[in-house]
């Protein structure tokens, strides 16, 4: 009797979700698309010509990101403000008032230095350490990816590792200090036309998508050159301070570690909701809508996470049943007629039936 209510309330729970995934109510308009995200490039101090000419690829290509994405960009250190140092005007960026943003990308490219005990960002003039650039940080309330695309990298991780945040780093720990090449892989990754980065098939390419194929490409690198591989790249985003390598993938999903004993989430998953470029011609959920959207997303998965902590499954369903009509409700919004909705299949069952064309 008690498997048969259990059936029952499950049945309801998917039936429930899928008619207001699916269905458009003819009253309601979809809502309109906007794009309220930010990216913040900082080019650090060359130190010789070459080494300037790649940074300069790397950020033609962030540029291209940018205007695809429609979102806000600022470059500090293509040009000299006389007023401000770059460390300055790094930091005014990152405090100032942002009340509509609802994502910013910083992007840290250049060369860095570890003494043993800090790290530090070579900008042009007065460097930023992790420590300063981890308090810069905190004044971004909304979802923050940091990317640092520079050598000995590492120790910035543990710095700015924190909730909502996405932290990908070049090198596995401050001694690895030649030049880095992750950077160069991780634009291109998202910027090629007929890119392989999009693991999951869904029209996009996700910061964690590139995020693992500018891991493949460094390494092929180095094995193509018959040299030792000196650079290791970490992403973090469930703020543990440990980082996850991109050999510790098997496609989108971290490899499972039985070993751990943890409820968090593992890393991958808030990286996975900061798309970087479409492959395909898609409408996506506007800014606030997205917001709503990756929230859910998030409880939902950690809620299955804790799903053995339930006394039982009825009071697992119970608490996932509101938290999956809020997330149909805001698809349900969305005209299926002239939008093509891109979901977390990791969310919702890859066997549901899609919304959309």
């Amino acid at each position: 009797m008690r498997n048969l209510h259990l059936n029952r309330l499950l049945s309801g729970i998917i039936g429930t979700f899928l008619l207001l995934s699916l269905e458009t109510a003819s009253t309601e308009a979809a809502t309109p698309a906007e794009n309220n995200e930010r990216i913040l490039i900082v080019v650090g101090a060359a130190g010789q010509e070459q080494y300037e000419q790649q940074f300069a690829n790397w950020v033609a290509r962030w540029k291209q990101i940018a205007s695809h994405k429609q979102a806000e960009l600022t470059i500090i250190g293509e040009s000299v403000d006389a007023r401000f140092s770059d460390l300055e005007l790094l930091q005014k960026e990152l405090q100032r008032e942002t009340d509509k943003t609802t994502a910013t990308w910083l992007i840290l490219m250049g060369h860095g230095t570890f003494d043993g005990k800090s790290a530090r960002f070579n900008l042009r003039g007065p460097d930023v350490t992790a420590d300063q650039l981890s308090e810069f940080c905190d004044a971004v309330e909304h979802p923050l990816a940091v990317i640092h695309c520079f050598s000995a990298s590492g120790p910035f991780l543990k710095a700015l590792s924190a909730d909502k945040r996405v932290i990908i780093t070049a090198t596995k720990n401050g001694h690895e200090f030649y030049f880095s090449r992750f950077g160069g892989f991780l634009a291109e990754a998202a910027t090629q036309p007929q890119t392989d980065a999009d693991l999951d098939h869904d029209g996009q390419v996700s910061l964690l998508e590139a995020y693992l194929s500018a891991c493949r490409a460094t390494n092929a690198y180095y094995q193509q050159k018959g040299e030792l591989v000196t650079e290791h790249a970490l992403l973090d985003d469930n703020a543990d301070q440990s980082g996850t390598r991109g050999d510790q993938y098997q496609g989108l999903f971290k490899a499972p570690d039985f070993n751990s004993a943890t409820e968090t989430l593992p890393d991958g998953h808030r990286a996975h909701q900061f798309i970087l470029f479409s492959t395909q011609e898609i409408e996506l959920l506007s800014g606030e809508q997205k917001r709503k959207r990756d929230e859910l997303e998030i409880k939902i998965l950690e809620l299955k996470q804790r799903k053995a902590s339930f006394s039982s499954l009825n009071k697992y369903y119970l608490t996932l049943e509101p938290l999956m009509v809020q997330l149909s409700h805001i698809y349900r919004k969305l005209d299926k007629n002239k939008r093509r909705v891109i979901y977390d299949p990791l969310v919702i069952p890859a066997n549901a039936k899609k919304t959309g064309k």
